[in-house]
């Protein structure tokens, strides 16, 4: 199984999706930012990253772009629900050109997130 590091800053999504990963069997570990996600990563790198994008300390474009330079093989799923004045579409857009290999909008529909990361661990 996967070990995954999922970096989002609202406590509620962030303990919905461990809860649900771990429910599958797979390792999870958390961070609140990019920056925590970086140290997370140095200690014990992930094979799949769920990452949000607006975010305090290193927004989340900044350390996908991060995590492509230092850790290219790991899989990266960024997720969004836009900003005041941004739409998601915009983030996850911006987010594929950062590195990300794949988006999906919030609230994230935990079913196709699980296939997401099975397809990674099938390939």
């Amino acid at each position: 199984m996967a070990h995954i590091l999922i970096v989002e800053d609202e406590t509620s999504v962030r303990a919905m999706l461990r809860e649900s990963l771990a429910m599958e069997g797979y390792e999870v570990d958390e961070a609140a930012n990019g920056r925590e996600g970086l140290a997370a990563m140095e200690t014990r790198p992930a094979d799949v990253v769920v990452t949000d994008i607006h975010m305090p300390e290193q927004e989340g474009l900044q350390f996908i772009k991060d995590l492509r330079q230092r850790y290219p093989e790991t899989k990266i799923v960024a997720i969004s629900g836009g900003a005041p004045g941004i739409k998601s579409g915009c983030n996850l857009e911006l987010a594929s050109m950062f590195g990300a290999h794949i988006t999906c909008a919030k609230p994230v529909d935990i079913d196709a997130l699980l296939m997401m990361i099975r397809g990674f661990e099938a390939a």
